[in-house]
């Protein structure tokens, strides 16, 4: 089997994320596994730094980098005025179609994959007489996007079981292959050098991640009201992006105590787990989130670590036992927080979630795929 994936983001920032821990955990087998991605720009001195072409191999699989033109008027100018910034720039759309294009007649490719790249690159060509499975990672929050990916797939695979029952909506087949983990990463974790070198010897640490959460800030409001319960709190905010600033500013608002990392490679984030005493997930309630498969709960959870999250309707499917909801509500999410410090907790078995598991499983769908569409 010939595989062409086209991922939901740039090369360097899939370290980590779903497709690259799929490829990367692929079973043993005379498959050809290729990727077809993108160099981002490097900042407004390096303009020209995504017009790169290359092509090499990282471990199995062969990545085909194709240049892309920057977004340069920035998604404030495209939203306002842009009738098509559910799908990015169309000069992207219509490059990356022709690099699909000649990969797949070039390479002799059998299925192409492709994840939820519209914004960056467009939608894939659907024209092409191969098999094509959409990989749904999360919902779709563009109704014509949406329907586009699903009607012109052959298959699709569904993060959740929230999403598998949407597809039942549109009448398409669907499988679900949730977001996964692994656990030997996770067992490296080193927690005593950890908490020393954040100086966090002694103390009750709480921490966010990866900063997927409420642009609310409500968990910190919480924090700040568990401290007044529990002594020695510490908040141990581990990732970057544009919520790391207002956090920061709302823990010194409040004087809750923190430590804020920054990014951190991503294989290094199995020590942060370790110094975690407990995880939050600390999304908003809304559809978007209630279709999720968060990568961070099951970490935290193959870590042994207990979990306040939101209260959504995947976690709630999943019902792991670690796993505390509630309402993203200040008051509520601090008696979660505190009831899960003081109170035992049995831990979900997360070993089916294991990423070379997952990668085994859309391998077998694939194949049965492509044997039907010989037949």
């Amino acid at each position: 089997m010939k595989l062409l994936w086209i991922p939901h983001q740039d090369w360097p920032s899939l370290d980590g994320q779903r497709e690259r821990w799929l490829l990367d955990s692929w079973p043993d087998s005379d498959d050809e596994l290729h990727i077809l991605t993108w160099q981002p720009a490097r900042g407004f001195g390096r303009p020209l730094s995504s017009f790169g072409w290359s092509t090499f191999r990282q471990g199995r699989i062969t990545v085909h980098s194709r240049p892309r033109i920057p977004n340069v008027m920035g998604h404030h100018v495209l939203g306002r005025f842009g009738k098509d910034y559910a799908r990015g720039l169309w000069a992207n759309e219509q490059l990356f179609r022709f690099y699909t294009r000649q990969l797949v007649r070039n390479l002799g490719i059998d299925v192409l994959v492709y994840g939820l790249g519209h914004k960056a690159v467009g939608l894939p060509p659907f024209d092409l007489p191969v098999v094509r499975v959409f990989d749904c990672l999360d919902l779709i929050t563009y109704p014509d996007v949406e329907v586009a990916y699903i009607t012109n797939s052959d298959l699709v695979l569904c993060t959740s079981h929230v999403l598998v029952d949407r597809l039942q909506t549109f009448g398409k087949q669907a499988v679900y292959v949730p977001n996964g983990v692994s656990m030997s990463r996770i067992s490296l974790g080193q927690r005593d050098r950890t908490r020393a070198e954040l100086g966090l010897q002694g103390k009750r640490v709480v921490s966010l991640i990866g900063l997927t959460s409420s642009p609310s800030l409500f968990f910190v409001e919480a924090l700040a009201l568990t401290a007044r319960q529990v002594p020695n709190i510490v908040f141990l905010v581990v990732g970057g992006g544009d919520l790391l600033r207002p956090i920061v500013a709302r823990c010194q608002q409040l004087g809750l105590p923190f430590v804020a990392t920054g990014r951190v490679p991503n294989k290094e984030a199995a020590n942060y787990f370790a110094a975690t005493d407990l995880g939050l997930y600390a999304s908003d309630s809304n559809a978007y989130f209630d279709a999720a498969c968060p990568i961070k709960v099951l970490e935290y959870t193959a870590a042994r670590r207990p979990v306040v999250a939101t209260d959504l309707e995947e976690l709630r499917r999943i019902a792991f036992p670690n796993v505390r909801l509630s309402p993203p509500d200040p008051a509520r999410f601090a008696s979660a927080i505190i009831t899960s410090l003081r109170e035992p907790t049995e831990f979900a078995d997360v070993s089916g979630f294991e990423w070379a598991t997952l990668a085994q499983m859309v391998r077998q769908t694939l194949v049965k795929l492509l044997q039907e569409r010989h037949r």
